[in-house]
């Protein structure tokens, strides 16, 4: 239970920004179930956070992607021809 409730904490830790209602795990006097929920409470809005951030991130990696392969001369067809040979 002692590695849950540090995790939690070290998670609660690096958020951006507040992720879910609970400021730590509280363990004493409930039962594995309660335990799992109060993490649900959390794991909701970071998944949320998450999927928003890929989102926003995915436009700006691709660019990325694309100029690294016109800079060096690869594309999607060179990796096409390896996976076929």
């Amino acid at each position: 239970a002692g590695g849950k409730k540090s995790l939690f904490g070290w998670g609660k830790q690096l958020e951006p920004r507040p992720l879910g209602p609970l400021e730590a795990l509280a363990l004493g006097g409930f039962d594995e179930e309660q335990v799992w929920q109060q993490l649900e409470l959390r794991n909701k809005p970071l998944l949320r956070y998450v999927q928003t951030s890929s989102r926003r991130l995915r436009p700006a990696l691709e660019k990325e992607d694309s100029e690294d392969a016109a800079s060096t001369g690869t594309g999607d067809d060179e990796e096409g021809e390896e996976q076929s040979g």
